[in-house]
């Protein structure tokens, strides 16, 4: 059998490694343990329509029903709920509005398909799914991809990570901080609300997340609750702040899944849309493995 290096494991790693692994053998390398990273830092809003204007993602039908496979995956290994499947409220337009959306009044609207994810819990259920397949954990930094000259092939899922990765300096990618605060409400809602500002709710009917920053000239990667304070002025109780940096590609929104040498693939650039976009690369990179497998095979 066939093995395979993934660098990274939030969002992107583990379903990659949840479906690479029924038909390779998979190790994933993170210093710093399971969705650690920025994905451990999503709030969880998971619908098709981000951004102000409110248009329909690229690949949303396709998006959500795979997160939503990935989702009920994850929740057969949980014994709490991981999401909330009621809807997301939406403030402001919505101008890619589909049968999915129900209009509430002036600028509000429902989003039947919106989805609350409770990123620990969900990352925590994806990777005992992996480990039922027998994925691998390594804490290990991978400073250059010949560290792992061992393996068959590679898949770099390292988030802000991937510019340390030369074999990767062609592509165009941006880099945002994105800081969310933690918050105490007094009264528990029953959906989460998006906008310019958002409120998502959490696993705790006490607590919610207010967010987020979009911080382009930023100095520390680490939270920074003075900053946050400052650009998100918010009215609830805040009890703290998390953070995480966001890869984006600046010539459009579409995610990146690309193939940088004969045997390294890299998942990048999901943006705020990496709830939306992984499972269904994930998928889409697994095909591209075997297929090129078995084209190797044959030669």
């Amino acid at each position: 059998m066939k093995t395979i290096a993934i660098i990274g494991s939030g969002f992107a790693g583990l379903s990659s490694a949840f479906y690479l692994s029924k038909e390779f053998q998979v190790s994933i390398f993170d210093p710093n343990g399971i969705g650690k990273g920025a994905s451990g830092a999503s709030t969880g809003l998971l619908h098709p329509y981000p951004g102000q204007q409110g248009r329909r993602s690229w690949k949303a039908d396709e998006g959500l029903a795979a997160t939503l496979r990935l989702l009920d995956i994850a929740q057969q290994e949980m014994e709490e709920p991981i999401s909330i499947r009621n809807g997301i409220v939406k403030i402001g337009e919505c101008a890619g509005a589909g049968e999915d959306v129900e209009k509430l009044g002036e600028n509000h609207f429902l989003i039947h398909s919106g989805v609350t994810v409770f990123a620990g819990l969900y990352l925590e259920g994806l990777w005992r799914a992996c480990q039922k397949q027998g994925v691998q954990l390594h804490l290990e930094a991978i400073e250059k991809l010949e560290d792992l000259a061992r393996f068959d092939y590679v898949i770099v899922a390292a988030g802000a990570g991937v510019r340390n990765f030369p074999e990767a300096s062609h592509l165009k990618l941006n880099f945002v901080k994105g800081q969310a605060l933690v918050c105490e409400q007094s009264e528990p809602q029953e959906r989460s609300i998006t906008g310019k500002q958002y409120i998502a709710l959490t696993e705790n009917p006490n607590k919610c997340h207010v967010g987020a920053t979009y911080e382009r000239y930023f100095t520390s990667e680490y939270p920074s609750l003075e900053i946050a304070l400052h650009l998100l002025k918010p009215s609830l109780p805040v009890l703290g702040v998390k953070s995480g940096i966001r890869v984006t590609n600046p010539a459009h929104y579409f995610p990146i899944l690309e193939k940088i040498n004969e045997r390294t693939w890299v998942v990048t650039a999901l943006g705020s849309r990496g709830l939306l976009y992984h499972a269904y690369l994930a998928e889409q990179l697994t095909k591209e493995c075997l297929a090129y497998a078995e084209r190797e095979a044959l030669v």
